[in-house]
């Protein structure tokens, strides 16, 4: 499966409505400069873990991947990231995986 790409949602002076989509179950990938967070919002009746994918190894070791729970019903933001989450060729591509989907949506915001 493909990851849903987002794309960043600026905000303005005048105010930013933000548009939110339900994630693929293979997660989503979104393009940072720094700038973006991640809302996300878990509308279902059970906690998500979120998994921020490091993009990076160090001395040719993988980097265990932070992880958040977002409880049932809350919302949480992530980033902004910084280069250690940009994926192998990605072109500072971040990837961000979700134990679950069903009733969780997300936006990709940026300064």
């Amino acid at each position: 499966m493909a990851r849903t790409a987002l794309t960043p949602q600026r905000f303005a002076t005048i105010g930013l409505t933000a548009t939110y989509v339900t994630p693929d179950a293979a997660g989503v990938s979104l393009r940072s400069s720094g700038k973006q967070v991640l809302h996300v919002k878990n509308g279902s009746a059970s906690s998500i873990t979120v998994t921020l994918k490091i993009g990076k190894t160090v001395e040719g070791q993988s980097v265990t991947s932070p992880t958040a729970t977002v409880a049932a019903g809350a919302e949480m933001f992530f980033g902004p990231f910084n280069d250690n989450y940009e994926q192998p060729g990605g072109a500072d591509t971040v990837f961000v995986d979700f134990s679950a989907v069903t009733s969780v949506t997300v936006a990709c915001l940026s300064l």
